[in-house]
């Protein structure tokens, strides 16, 4: 084994780093604590660690002190927890006259038997900084926060965000972009995202085909693998039959009640197996169930949640992408987007909120304070349209006493005052790019 590590340790020495995608994700890389990224499929988990390696490297760390194993090359098999001292050995022999902390990349760490044990014997060892990788068919954010006992930060990483799908089409943008003709542009990719999501292997896909090809792929293995395999389901047909419901019904309320009213008579199933479904779906990041907002968690519980897609793309791969429903599809981009920004706002937290007759689509908390209340609609053209989305907006802003409220729309822009309050209009594609709450 100690001959395969060093042959896989002076094989990255010599490869030169991929070329990246810019990743909006920053990392404390001084912690002293393992570093682990965990999600999706397919989300970027691996070219996040070039990045990092990158980032080392410009902050003066040479190379050689930097290791990259990859435990799903079958050069690796079978390799044990206890063979983790052989790594420290293989790269020794090989970089002795190394000195100060070395930084080890374990990428999808979950392919070692044993793994924990590993992890703990590298960490606790002086002198090393480990970085991990896991899918989420094996390995969860539970299994991370049990395993490793507080020796470890975890990060979810999610597929790209618009911004990020803009510099993968090398469209870059500064404060001036709003207002010039790069926007045209920028609008178009909107369009595509809007249809085919961030995966990066999807945004970096040539052809329309090739793009439903993966997301199809992407889905039947999201169902087989880090579904069924991993929590052993026998009801493969309702789990399927449920995934797809949520997928394309996403930015809807769901009630795991009228769930099962609606499927009983197909299935054999409880209402405890269907919360069982979602809470699985759930820990594999396919998809995000957000709680309506009240003081009284017994109000939380007793309501519906609103259910979110972890990328738009996977709704057009099932075949159920339409132009009527862009109002469903970007609200769901827009708490994809919240959820990237929960990077630089870790104390955030997403809610959406109902009032007496209307609703909020996010009510953003930080700590205890209501920060921002967003609510969100393709078109106002259509007066009762515009008459529901204000009316909800006004009435949570008279609830949490706030000034402003956001409505993020298609195309329209501005801002205006009802009463002493003030609501502004902002286009998606603004939104996504600047962040701003304001015209």
């Amino acid at each position: 084994m100690k001959e395969t590590l060093k042959r896989l340790i002076q094989e990255f020495q010599e490869n030169e780093l991929p070329q990246l995608v810019q990743r909006n994700i920053s990392l404390d890389l001084n912690v002293p604590k393992t570093i682990t990224l965990i999600g999706p499929r397919r989300s970027g988990k691996t070219f996040l660690f070039y990045q990092l390696m990158k980032t080392l490297i410009a902050q003066g760390i040479p190379k050689e002190r930097i290791m990259y194993l990859n435990f799903e090359d079958p050069r690796l098999y079978p390799f044990q927890w206890k063979d983790i001292d052989q790594v420290i050995e293989a790269y020794s022999e090989l970089f002795p006259e190394q000195k100060g902390d070395k930084y080890v990349f374990l990428d999808e760490v979950q392919e070692i038997d044993g793994w924990e044990h590993a992890v703990r014997a590298l960490s606790d060892r002086p002198g090393f900084r480990t970085f991990l990788t896991g899918s989420s068919s094996k390995l969860l954010s539970t299994d991370i926060a049990t395993s490793l006992r507080g020796r470890t930060l975890s990060y979810s990483i999610m597929p790209f965000s618009f911004s990020e799908v803009l510099r993968s089409n090398d469209i870059s943008v500064d404060r001036r972009t709003p207002y010039s003709n790069k926007r045209h542009v920028i609008k178009k990719v909107l369009e595509e995202y809007m249809e085919f999501g961030g995966y990066p292997e999807v945004v970096l896909a040539q052809s329309r085909d090739t793009k439903v090809r993966i997301l199809r792929e992407y889905f039947n293995t999201m169902i087989v693998r880090d579904l069924v395999e991993r929590f052993h389901i026998r009801n493969i047909l309702l789990l399927k039959e449920m995934t797809i419901f949520l997928i394309t019904n996403m930015s809807n309320l769901f009630s795991i009640s009228g769930y099962h009213r609606s499927v009983k008579e197909r299935h054999d199933v409880s209402k405890k197996t269907i919360m069982t479904f979602l809470s699985y779906l759930e820990d594999v990041h396919l998809v995000f169930p957000v709680k309506m907002y009240s003081t009284s968690l017994r109000a939380q519980q007793a309501n519906p949640v609103k259910v979110y897609g972890v990328d738009v793309g996977l709704r057009t791969a099932i075949g159920f992408y339409t132009s009527e429903e862009y109002g469903k599809i970007i609200e769901n981009l827009v708490f994809l987007e919240l959820m990237h920004r929960k990077f630089t706002r870790p104390m955030m937290d997403i809610f959406y909120w109902r009032g007496k007759n209307t609703e909020v689509d996010f009510v953003l908390k930080e700590g205890r304070d209501i920060e921002e209340l967003i609510q969100v609609g393709w078109s106002l053209k259509d007066q009762k349209t515009r008459k529901r989305e204000l009316a909800g907006l006004l009435e949570g802003m008279e609830e949490f006493g706030l000034k402003e409220g956001l409505l993020i729309t298609g195309d329209e822009e501005g801002s205006e005052k009802i009463g002493n309050r003030i609501i502004n209009y902002v286009p998606l594609w603004k939104w996504l790019i600047t962040g701003t709450s304001g015209p």
